[in-house]
């Protein structure tokens, strides 16, 4: 990965948001202008259809330039970061309030 990576996802990143941002004001802008004058329809200007699927597309490629590199979860891997003591603990099972103090005399 280069060191320019993160630099061109912030701007991606920045981008595709502008772009979503604008294309939900053209959505309110057109909504706007229907009601105004009165009139029924379905379906959004494909501009603005087109404008938003551009904008997350430029959003998600953005973000997956900005990701840090995916880590390893083999479970090999992650036991050798465990230590004896944190596997063998299960305070789940723990109970203070069972039947052995039945069967041991107090003195």
């Amino acid at each position: 990965m280069s060191s320019s990576s993160p630099t061109l996802g912030r701007i991606l990143c920045t981008l595709g948001f502008l772009l979503l941002i604008h294309s939900s004001y053209s959505t309110y802008e057109h909504l706007s202008y229907l009601k105004v004058v009165e009139k029924v329809e379905k379906d959004l200007p494909l501009d603005v259809t087109i404008e938003t699927l551009v904008s997350v597309a430029i959003f998600s490629i953005g973000i997956v330039l900005l990701a840090s590199p995916l880590k390893e979860i083999l479970m090999k891997t992650e036991m050798a970061k465990q230590t004896i003591e944190k596997i063998d603990t299960r305070p789940s099972f723990i109970t203070f309030d069972h039947r052995g103090r039945i069967l041991t005399p107090e003195e």
